[in-house]
């Protein structure tokens, strides 16, 4: 069981939760900062492993993988950087993902942004300055990779072939599963899942479960549900009721 709460203004959304859910590697088009609220867990990010208690911080930029395996009951709030603010934050580098004595820091960040106290530009200079971000040219993935997440996101709502990902990237398919599961930690095809249930989160108050079902290209609706709560930790119908009551 998994627990979920959301909070959004602009392009900043943070995200609190509790549980023992286990999120298989993935990755996110956002810039992701997080902590430890209580209990402990084991994180992936980048092929980097390490175990996290309270207190403890960490960061994955956009594109970046992360995997999640709670050791007891943990709770952690993660602050998501989107959209425009987002492609700024691709600029900036990390020397490491995990942090420890900076958690008093972001608590204090996420409630000063929560009570409009501040707006979304100090934000993300405030994150660059406690988590010692610097900026560097974009030399992290090679040009295959960056053209397939190019198409794969262009193209999210369409069905096609690994042969058809590959001939855009002007590659084999087997040297770009090589060359995109080296770089990314995932596959193109698990990459294109997560594409598919970003995408599923913008149109479920707009469109009918089955519309979303078909317009993706999930075999059933009952595959659409399992493939969000794996990626998300909670089952369709509970997001859109968090979401319906934060509205509120």
């Amino acid at each position: 069981m998994n627990k979920l709460s959301f909070f959004t203004n602009g392009n900043i959304e943070i995200i609190t939760g509790i549980g023992m859910h286990e999120f298989p590697y993935h990755t996110h088009n956002s810039f992701m900062v997080g902590t430890i609220l209580e209990g402990c867990g084991e994180f992936c990010i980048d092929g980097n492993i390490s175990i996290l208690y309270k207190g403890d911080c960490y960061i994955v930029p956009s594109d970046i993988g992360i995997s999640i395996k709670p050791i007891c009951n943990f709770s952690y709030t993660t602050i998501c950087i989107k959209k425009e603010l987002a492609k700024n934050m691709r600029e900036y580098r990390c020397d490491k993902f995990y942090y420890h004595g900076l958690n008093n820091h972001l608590d204090e960040l996420v409630t000063r942004f929560r009570n409009n106290q501040i707006d979304e530009q100090y934000f993300t200079v405030y994150i660059t300055n406690i988590f010692g971000l610097y900026r560097e040219g974009n030399t992290v993935k090679s040009d295959i990779t960056l053209k397939a997440i190019q198409y794969i996101n262009f193209h999210c709502e369409r069905k096609f072939s690994l042969d058809e990902l590959a001939k855009s990237c002007f590659t084999s398919k087997y040297h770009l599963i090589r060359i995109f599961k080296n770089e990314m930690n995932i596959t193109p095809k698990q990459y294109h899942q997560q594409c598919k249930v970003r995408k599923l989160k913008n149109m479920i108050f707009s469109l009918s479960q089955g519309d979303i079902t078909y317009m993706l290209h999930f075999s059933t609706q009952s595959h659409m549900n399992s493939i969000f709560k794996k990626y998300m930790g909670i089952t369709l119908g509970n997001y859109m009721s968090i979401m319906k009551m934060n509205e509120q």
